[in-house]
């Protein structure tokens, strides 16, 4: 197949199952003058037994920003470069998403060649409804998880979460603990032989989580009662803006966020922190 010189392609590879990669993904490997691999041994191996020949680069969260000034020297000197991760549509959870910004920023070319995504698969296989946010794996502890988690809890609809086994128990729990007892799907080693969906609810996925292989996407049900169906929670939001101003943000973003977040008016939230 033909390449455009100077473009960087980002192609997905199979979560689990080989045939679920795409020829087109196969051919563009096969012609790019560079991968870029967030694990190089995962994506030589990949490659090897697909017959492809590929020179590999390392580009991972610890080395992006000092890789990013040689990939786009080589894309200004005319190489096409393909940008993979270990499994999946790179950017999505993996690294990348940094050098597919600097690459727009520098008015360079971008082609996508699309994949399987596990987030995507395991909300096809939910039944829940749109529209839905991907929150990718929560910060392991701290402030930043809670933060996390409080910006969760404010929104009403499908939530994906990515998790490992031997976090999943602890984040069960604080999925319940701050979203309340909502219907959830659990997916592990989705294409691949043991694949396993389940639904039930976060209370019962507290009591059945097991440490097994694999990585989990854990796709979270909206609110049982959605926003105008009730009344609004006035002095939660309230209360909430004023943690975050505590914790350094401006009150003015902080009202904007949480009234965004709630679908509530901004003007409303306004005016009843300063009632209180």
């Amino acid at each position: 197949m033909s390449l455009e010189p100077g473009t960087l392609y980002v192609v997905g590879t199979p979560i689990g199952n080989l045939n679920d990669w795409s020829p087109r993904a196969q051919a563009v490997l096969q012609e790019v003058d560079l991968v870029l691999a967030e694990d190089t041994r995962v994506t030589g191996l990949l490659c090897h037994n697909a017959g492809i020949e590929v020179h590999l680069l390392s580009l991972h969260a610890h080395n992006t920003e000092q890789r990013i000034p040689t990939v786009l020297t080589k894309l200004r000197a005319g190489q096409s470069i393909a940008l993979v991760s270990d499994r999946g549509m790179p950017t999505i959870s993996d690294p990348g998403q940094e050098l597919v910004e600097a690459v727009w920023q520098e008015e360079l070319q971008v082609s996508v060649i699309p994949g399987p995504s596990a987030a995507v698969t395991a909300f096809s296989a939910s039944g829940f409804p749109s529209p839905y946010v991907f929150w990718g794996f929560l910060p392991r502890a701290g402030s930043a998880r809670k933060e996390v988690l409080a910006k969760a809890a404010l929104w009403p609809y499908v939530g994906i979460f990515y998790e490992s086994p031997h976090h999943l128990q602890k984040t069960a729990r604080d999925l319940a603990q701050s979203l309340g007892d909502r219907e959830v799907l659990l997916a592990r080693e989705m294409t691949k032989m043991h694949e396993e969906f389940w639904r039930g609810s976060l209370a019962q996925l507290c009591q059945k989580v097991q440490n097994q292989r694999g990585e989990y996407v854990v796709v979270v049900g909206p609110a049982k009662k959605m926003p105008g169906s009730i009344e609004v929670d006035w002095n939660q939001l309230v209360s909430r803006v004023g943690q975050m101003v505590s914790e350094g943000m401006h009150p003015n973003d902080a009202i904007r966020q949480v009234a965004k977040s709630h679908h509530v008016s901004r003007r409303d939230l306004y005016q009843r922190i300063h009632v209180d």
